[in-house]
């Protein structure tokens, strides 16, 4: 923490305006949660595929040799295209073969989508972001020694919207190979969650700098964010305002 401090120190001093009134290292904590999900797989679909769908959609077909004889296509071959699109829900066999409402969507947006293995990701998730955070907490064994939490840090369970939750785990999904050389593949894209769980707490160290801007008589704070590596304007804004008061009282008016 001495070298990041040393560091840190000599880039707010680029500013010669800028008074570092106090220096201090606090945690906060970071939440690995694991989610599980079925990601679908979005193709654009072939000649044959539609023409199956629009039989089924146009005409009364009751068994797959109608559809054999209709399509000059071998009958083993129309009957498992058959099963399979009853088996991801887009046909349906009443006395006829007819199109499901997602049968019915899928068709006229041109895309077929399939169901592909569950999927598990672990994202960070942080109560007083209220967010999920990029970075590596492996790294976290180079501190020798973590400081004390901060008196603001939060370990309130999860609180993401489920729109939040599948877009960063969409964000962060490592994509095969197999995906990146499919021409045909639209997307591989998640749509829901099917678990998650919280796996471990580990807290984050921060370098706080409390700053006085002699040219502007600007007070404000600088707080460094190790796991992400950047300075953090959420935990910056939240100790403003809890903070910014007693600051101006400790370091500025007993000056005056």
């Amino acid at each position: 923490m001495k070298e990041l401090e040393k560091k840190l120190t000599n880039k707010i001093k680029q500013d010669p305006n800028a008074e570092i009134l106090s220096t201090s290292s606090w945690c906060f904590p970071i939440q690995t949660i694991e989610f599980k999900y079925q990601p679908v797989k979005r193709i654009t679909m072939d000649i044959l595929m539609k023409m199956i769908l629009l039989s089924c959609q146009q005409a009364e077909i009751a068994e797959p040799k109608e559809l054999s004889d209709l399509l000059l296509v071998e009958e083993l071959f129309i009957r498992d295209l058959l099963q399979n699109l009853q088996n991801t829900g887009l046909v349906e066999k009443k006395e006829y073969y007819q199109l499901t409402t997602r049968g019915e969507k899928q068709l006229a947006n041109g895309i077929y989508e399939e169901s592909q293995e569950e999927e598990t990701q672990q994202l960070l998730y942080s109560a007083n972001h209220k967010n999920f955070l990029l970075g590596n907490i492996e790294q976290l064994d180079d501190f020798d020694e973590l400081p004390e939490p901060s008196a603001y840090a939060s370990e309130e369970p999860m609180n993401v919207d489920d729109e939040k939750i599948i877009h960063a785990l969409q964000e962060n999904r490592p994509v095969p190979e197999d995906e990146e050389s499919d021409e045909n593949t639209v997307q591989t894209f998640i749509t829901s969650v099917e678990s998650k769980e919280t796996v471990q707490i580990n807290d984050i160290p921060c370098m706080q700098f409390v700053i006085h801007n002699k040219e502007k008589d600007l007070l404000y704070v600088r707080v460094w964010n190790t796991l992400t590596g950047h300075w953090d304007e959420v935990l910056e804004k939240l100790l403003t305002e809890k903070e910014l008061l007693k600051w101006r009282e400790e370091y500025l008016d007993k000056k005056g």
